[in-house]
């Protein structure tokens, strides 16, 4: 009787998570492939234009957070990545994310800034607009920052609570604040 409860209550679980990720993905995706997979506390807030799509076999974790707003925001996410618990990705113009693409907990990828003058408040500046680019089979630590301008080659990989300010050469690991490559996948 035991084992008929346990089943049981895995298949309601799978169940549940299978319909919320159907109701996620008709309400807040352009587009999605096969086996997307977002969890139930994943929240998105997005303005009516928004573009968010997503290839096949993509899970987004619990408690990640998706805001896309004005301009022009569009996030692309390859197939085959996962964006780990708590991320937090931010858009006004472009986010793309490769193809097997691996992000721990707690990354952050913004694709834009304040302004810094010295004759205005910071508060009553434009926000500084670009892109963030993330190639193919990429892994991302817990804790970095992936921040505006900046495109991590393919295979690279980004340490830990690393904070991503220029580019990263393919098959490069990249550490620290900021991060500076270290040495090459072999």
């Amino acid at each position: 009787m035991a084992q008929v409860d346990k089943a049981s209550y895995r298949n309601r679980g799978g169940v549940i998570q299978r319909l919320v990720t159907a109701y996620k993905r008709f309400r807040y995706f352009t587009a999605a492939g096969e086996n997307l997979v977002v969890k139930r506390s994943a929240e998105f807030r997005l303005v009516g234009h928004a573009v968010l799509e997503v290839g096949d076999n993509v899970t987004i974790q619990d408690q990640s957070f998706f805001q896309l707003t004005m301009p022009e925001p569009k996030v692309f996410i390859g197939n085959n990545t996962v964006i780990g618990r708590r991320n937090i990705i931010t858009a006004k113009n472009r986010i793309s994310i490769g193809n097997d693409v691996l992000i721990g907990s707690d990354v952050q990828i913004i694709d834009h800034g304040h302004g810094i003058r010295r004759d205005v408040p910071i508060r009553l500046q434009k926000a500084e607009i670009g892109f963030v680019e993330i190639g193919d089979d990429v892994w991302i630590g817990a804790g970095a920052k992936i921040l505006m301008n900046v495109t991590i080659g393919t295979g690279a990989v980004i340490g830990a609570n690393a904070v991503v300010t220029a580019d990263i050469p393919d098959y490069a690991i990249a550490v620290g604040s900021p991060a500076k490559v270290v040495k090459y996948r072999t």
